[in-house]
């Protein structure tokens, strides 16, 4: 299993061969995020920025966690949030907190803002 900054360094180089600005831990106004990939596509349209949450141990991760996560990236004007995880356990753990979250009522949907993909499909994404 890889630590969480061999994970850090996974996630940067895969956002950099996928021709996106990355920053690594980095705090752009609602708190620390793990790595930020940016990237402007037009130049009158807002850059689309893709927050990353690097969940290195394996398990059920807490709802705390979760919602901390989402929190920061909604407030550091984050497009989508994604977590990286070691497993599927761990992203079916994430995965299912955040559809629970959907359930009991309220205007936000986070199935839609945020999600979970394992260190594999994130490192799959580039050949």
């Amino acid at each position: 299993m890889a630590d969480r900054m061999t994970m850090i360094r996974e996630c940067e180089s895969v956002g950099r061969a996928l021709n996106f600005e990355v920053d690594l831990v980095i705090d752009i106004g609602g708190g620390e995020l793990d790595v930020v990939w940016t990237k402007n596509e037009h130049p009158n349209l807002p850059a689309t920025k893709f927050g990353f949450c690097i969940c290195a141990q394996s398990g059920n991760v807490p709802i705390r966690c979760i919602t901390l996560g989402i929190i920061t990236a909604i407030v550091s004007v984050c497009d989508q949030l994604i977590f990286v995880v070691p497993d599927e356990r761990t992203q079916r753990s994430i995965l299912g907190k955040i559809d629970s979250m959907g359930s009991i009522g309220g205007i936000m949907q986070f199935r839609k803002y945020a999600s979970a993909v394992t260190r594999e499909e994130l490192l799959a994404g580039v050949k």
